[in-house]
């Protein structure tokens, strides 16, 4: 199926191709009506053949359905086989200790596990003296790590629901204590030409710091039914983390994009902002682009950007995908779209396709969805652009915190489980703006 669709998107791509080819040869003119209806069609139909390969990605395990029963997991109706384990991948799962022990703890509780068992998941520190964190729902002083299986199914399912995750910078700390990170701008300082026996003369440099704090985020609680925990086959692993990982995921995009800073994340488009970097649609005109933009828009956004970190790796455009389907409707003064996705560029001369991902680039820059930002509408900030790498997220080596409740739900037959991550965000700026955000007009 997924194929299918591409091999259809490819097949769009040339019929647009021959649209705009049939136009150049006729002297450059724009689009008639029929060629318009029939292009803005073509591109409506591989918008969302683009939204549905992602979607055959993200939901992979969940076409796997074999079994018509249905059950309510999390206040979400899944298909009791979504998450069934094959006798060979339960066999897989069970030679590693980590991973045996971590479900059944899941399953069973701490108590369920023997001395070995608690051996292979508590962090020991590194003077001997015994456990020093306090992630057990039993003790104050012991804790139990998450397998790098577990781990790595809670982070994609954080990721799906991103736009900051895995393009944004991340450091790891040991601890939750403040962390300071210091900046220096020394952009207006020159060196100068000095005279025979003259003294050098002295310039300070200007150093200053951003503290990154540890806020607690909360998936808040999930409830389990008995009936699956009984189920040996029955990967609740899997479940546990896409459930528990798409929570925390959206917690965090969200703080990570518009996060005030106050007893929270600071967001990238609050950071932004209170570097005063912005440029508003129309240049600041009143005459009124409230939720569209221009092609110059976007162009004086990307320089608004020093080139020092307009043409780094790491330079993005991001938006929400209101503004994409604008982007996508733009036109030139003889009607035909700048957009063209596929096989030729987007934007003309302006851009490229992304050959590894086939995503057409703007301004040759890549760009990403984050549908935490605002949507185009009077004075929102609809748009970034800037060095991503810039934008720090700390982030805790202890990782994902997951806690198992059982006696509070007992009498209805379920089990709670419930994560926890600490995480900070900010914008490291030193007075160069690294990172520029557009603003619609008032009015």
């Amino acid at each position: 199926m997924f194929y299918s669709k591409k091999a259809r998107r490819d097949q769009i791509a040339h019929e647009l191709q021959q649209i705009i080819n049939r136009c150049e040869r006729q002297g450059c003119r724009g689009l008639n009506s029929a060629e318009r209806e029939k292009f803005n069609k073509l591109a409506d139909e591989d918008s969302s053949l683009e939204v549905a390969i992602t979607m055959d990605h993200v939901n992979e395990t969940q076409r796997r359905l074999a079994s018509p029963d249905r059950i309510l997991v999390g206040g979400v109706e899944w298909a009791q086989d979504t998450f069934r384990l094959s006798p060979a991948d339960k066999r897989m799962r069970d030679r590693d200790p980590h991973e045996r022990a971590f479900a059944k703890y899941l399953r069973n509780g701490a108590a369920s596990l023997d001395a070995d068992e608690q051996a292979v998941m508590r962090f020991v520190s590194n003077d001997g003296l015994g456990i020093k964190n306090a992630q057990t729902e039993t003790t104050t002083g012991g804790g139990y790590i998450i397998p790098t299986g577990f781990s790595a199914m809670l982070e994609e399912a954080k990721k799906w629901f991103g736009g900051i995750a895995g393009v944004v910078d991340k450091f790891i700390t040991d601890s939750g204590n403040p962390w300071p990170w210091p900046t220096v701008n020394d952009t207006t300082n020159k060196g100068r030409i000095v005279g025979l026996n003259t003294q050098v003369t002295e310039t300070d440099i200007a150093f200053n710091q951003v503290t990154f704090n540890a806020y607690i985020g909360s998936s808040d609680l999930v409830l389990v039914p008995l009936a699956l925990l009984e189920d040996s086959y029955f990967d609740l692993n899997a479940l546990v983390a896409r459930l528990l990982g798409t929570r925390l995921g959206r917690l965090y995009n969200w703080k990570c994009t518009t996060g005030t800073g106050t007893n929270e994340p600071t967001g990238i488009v609050t950071a932004a902002v209170a570097a005063g970097s912005i440029y508003v649609a129309g240049g600041g005109s009143t005459s009124g682009e409230t939720a569209t933009v221009t092609y110059n828009d976007l162009v004086e956004l990307e320089h608004k950007v020093d080139p020092s970190y307009r043409y780094n790796p790491a330079s993005y455009f991001m938006f929400s995908d209101s503004m994409l389907k604008i982007l996508k409707k733009l036109v030139d003064g003889n009607g035909r779209p700048l957009w063209q996705p596929g096989l030729s560029a987007s934007f003309r001369e302006g851009a490229v396709v992304d050959l590894p991902t086939g995503k057409p680039t703007i301004l040759d820059h890549p760009y990403m969805i984050n549908q935490d930002m605002d949507a185009p509408a009077a004075s929102k900030y609809s748009a970034l652009f800037g060095d991503m790498s810039t934008f720090k997220v700390r982030e805790l080596r202890s990782g994902t915190t997951v806690m198992r409740l059982a006696e509070r739900y007992a009498d209805y037959l379920q089990v709670g489980y419930t994560a926890f991550q600490r995480f900070d965000s900010n914008l490291i700026d030193a007075g160069t703006h690294p990172v520029a955000v557009l603003q619609q007009s008032a009015s």
